[in-house]
């Protein structure tokens, strides 16, 4: 019998516990680092670390705000506004010769899932119709509570669909996430979300299958020709569509700052 793991629930400095197993390991990259473990209550948690920092990026960090702790804070405005995503647990930083300076966060698996881009190629979404006003209602409120996901492809939705009448869906992998005061539903920083979605979908399915859901999601008439406009010439790789997202991240990491400090200056 395995081990069960005992994980420190205290966001803060610490360092990192014990060794991870490779059997363990989801995905290796040259500085993130994803695995689970078994807690102590029997469930599983998945734990994603950021490593090899190098100080001056970890010192950054540290005066403004570490990616885990923006994910674990999205996470956890979500799960408190009932939208379907995975629950986080903590979220941690500290430093180890193993891995130098790094940061972690820590998250419920969600179980009997799979990831939607699997699910639309598989049998069981071709033998029957896709119902995906779930999806689309949850991604309207995530971005009706101010939440911009930055990578919402359909490798980051995991469908449950145990249920005969109806699938289940969760929104995961909020690394690029910006938690906003008010809602962005709607406006020019949510269309990027919702491009990328759509095309995934779309060119799994069928063009103009998610139309119905646009409108759900509360585009007018106009908008939704307007939105199918941009989908058609809409390429995530493009040089035009890198510059766009480029000036976003200026203006975003801008905004981070000033609230930031505007935050502190209040209290």
């Amino acid at each position: 019998m395995k081990a069960q793991v005992r994980l420190s629930t205290r966001s803060g400095a610490t360092h990192l516990p014990y060794k991870i197993s490779d059997s363990n390991t989801i995905k290796a990259e040259a500085k993130t680092l994803i695995w689970s473990e078994q807690l102590e209550d029997g469930s599983t948690a998945i734990l994603k670390m950021y490593y090899r920092m190098g100080l001056v990026n970890f010192i950054r960090k540290k005066i403004l705000t570490f990616r885990a702790e923006r994910e674990f804070t999205v996470l956890r405005h979500l799960d408190r506004k009932g939208i379907p995503s995975s629950k986080p647990i903590f979220w941690n930083y500290g430093y180890c010769r193993k891995y130098g300076f790094y940061e972690i966060l820590a998250t419920r698996k969600v179980t009997n899932t799979i990831a939607l881009n699997n699910f639309l190629g598989s049998k069981t979404a071709t033998n029957k119709n896709i119902d995906l006003e779930p999806l689309f209602e949850a991604v309207g409120n995530m971005h009706k509570y101010g939440v911009y996901h930055g990578a919402l492809s359909t490798k980051n939705i995991l469908v449950d669909a145990t249920d005969d009448d109806q699938a289940k869906y969760y929104i995961i992998d909020f690394s690029r996430a910006l938690l906003f005061q008010d809602s962005i539903a709607g406006k020019k920083i949510a269309w990027y979300d919702l491009l990328k979605l759509v095309r995934k979908i779309e060119s799994s399915i069928s063009i103009g299958y998610c139309q119905p859901y646009i409108i759900q999601y509360g585009l007018g008439e106009r908008a939704v020709k307007k939105f199918y406009e941009y989908v058609r010439r809409y390429k995530y790789y493009s040089r035009k569509q890198k510059l766009i997202k480029n000036v976003i991240k200026v203006k975003i990491f801008f905004l981070a700052i000033f609230t930031k400090f505007n935050k502190g200056g209040n209290g």
